[in-house]
């Protein structure tokens, strides 16, 4: 399995070429990119071009991009029942797609499902208003070489493992499939039982660490998750992918290789 990590932990900086052979000479062999970064933009294909430059100078396999469109505008919506919000959000979901192919191809991750609990007002009608339009961008994405990714959040809709697989189930698509955030699952269930529960569908993974009360983004060993477990898991469902970090501070930087040897 390879090891990656997150550009989160470098956030507050602009992405470039220097960033990424940091991390590359830390022993890292994998990325994920994330759109927080100052100066980043969907609607620029010579940003992506240069970036894609960048990756393969710094020697990375770039495993997908970590996409927050929602901080962008309220109004992206996959599960939109308004005709006109609906459209805007698709086009704003191919535009990433876009971005992603121009990178190379890989895989899209986003936790914007913002479907309502079961009971809820207008759950059953967003539930199916997500799947469409989902479904939509990954016919959109799959000639381009772009997979999607949904993750799973620490409460909320998608909080339950067994909501992401059933989302599967009916978007019916083979390059939708799921990103299971061990964080977020701890902060309302048991991690292991998630990876199993995916199995599958497991395309990628947010690896973090926390007490069990908020989202830390610690390096695994310095919460309570239990990572023997998570390590069997994954090979017990034959995971293929990225055992992807994502991490907040910096200064962990050094440490992530010699973990990932460590747990697996």
């Amino acid at each position: 399995m390879m090891s990656g990590i997150s550009t989160l932990m470098f956030r507050d900086q602009p992405l470039n070429r220097d960033m990424l052979r940091n991390i590359r000479e830390t022993g890292i062999e994998s990325v994920e990119l994330t759109d927080y970064h100052p100066g980043f933009v969907y609607d620029d294909p010579m940003m992506f071009d240069a970036l894609r430059e960048d990756i393969l100078a710094a020697g990375l396999y770039l495993n997908s991009w970590h996409i927050h469109l929602e901080q962008f505008d309220r109004a992206y919506d996959l599960a939109a029942l308004d005709s006109a919000q609906r459209e805007k959000s698709i086009k704003a979901y191919k535009l990433a797609v876009d971005g992603m192919e121009r990178l190379g191809g890989g895989i899209l991750v986003t936790h914007d499902i913002r479907v309502p609990e079961p009971g809820e007002d207008a759950h059953d009608h967003k539930r199916v208003a997500f799947v469409e339009n989902m479904g939509i961008v990954a016919a959109y994405a799959e000639p381009r070489g772009v997979r999607m990714a949904l993750e799973n959040t620490g409460s909320g809709y998608t909080r339950d493992p067994e909501r992401l697989v059933a989302l599967m189930d009916d978007i019916r698509a083979t390059n939708v499939g799921i990103c299971i955030d061990t964080g977020h699952r701890n902060l309302c269930g048991d991690p292991v039982d998630a990876l199993r529960i995916a199995g599958s569908h497991l395309i990628t993974l947010h690896i973090q660490d926390n007490h069990g009360e908020q989202d830390e983004h610690l390096l695994p060993d310095l919460g309570q998750i239990d990572w023997t477990g998570v390590s069997q898991a994954l090979k017990d469902i034959d995971y293929q992918g990225v055992f992807m970090y994502e991490l907040i501070r910096p200064g962990n930087l050094a440490a992530v290789d010699p973990n990932f040897r460590s747990i697996l």
